[in-house]
């Protein structure tokens, strides 16, 4: 069992949930100890498929506040288009396949009373993508997004390692962890273009006005 998590800090960086009453983590999911953790959390939105959830249980699982809200839709054949092959397309098409799940884990994120920690397997993809949406939706600049983003490149360095390590498709693999601005800015401006903005897309995802306001 590790002792930290290497991935674990504030949605956005280290300033913009300054001054708020409470907040947001983001975080990758490993077998540590409860003491790994921020104290006191309201919520932990396990963003993670069920397979993954039981192959490894999350250290909060038992806990009141832990919740698994699956991003991606059960109901969807595939988790993104066979052409969507570059991480910003994935996750532009997460935007409308997963739609439900996104919706849900941001929902949960509404209603909880207290800090919240919102997490997946690496804390990159799942997770990078709910917290772009709420970094921007507090407003964020699309440029710092990109950097909040890129930040899991440090603290997946060993974790990228060894999935390197027992790849047996390099590029693949190196495709799945590339992790630079550019990914998350595209994104962003992907939906801005698209929906006029990120509220508007949580609207058209079904987020009622109090919940968004709630966020």
């Amino acid at each position: 069992m590790t002792s930290v998590l290497t991935n674990l800090r504030p949605v956005g960086g280290p300033t913009l949930q300054a001054g708020r009453s409470r907040t947001v983590f983001r975080a990758n999911t490993e077998p540590v100890g409860p003491h790994a953790y921020p104290a006191g959390l309201a919520a932990v939105v396990d963003l993670r498929r069920v397979d993954e959830t039981e192959a490894v249980p999350h250290p909060l699982a038992d806990t009141q506040a832990y919740r698994a809200v699956p991003l991606f839709d059960p109901a969807a054949l595939v988790e993104s288009a066979a052409d969507a092959v570059e991480l910003e397309d994935q996750y532009i098409d997460w935007l409308d396949r997963h739609r439900s799940g996104i919706a849900e884990a941001l929902r949960t994120i509404a209603a909880s009373n207290g800090d919240v920690l919102v997490c997946c397997s690496a804390g990159k993809d799942r997770t990078g993508l709910v917290s772009a949406l709420l970094a921007r939706h507090w407003g964020a600049d699309v440029e710092s997004i990109g950097a909040d983003y890129a930040a899991s490149a440090a603290g997946l360095v060993d974790r990228f390692a060894a999935e390197r390590a027992a790849s047996d498709d390099l590029e693949a693999t190196a495709t799945a962890q590339r992790c630079v601005p550019e990914i998350m800015t595209t994104v962003i401006e992907h939906v801005e273009r698209r929906w006029g903005s990120v509220d508007e897309y949580l609207r058209a995802v079904g987020l009622r006005d109090d919940e968004i306001a709630a966020l």
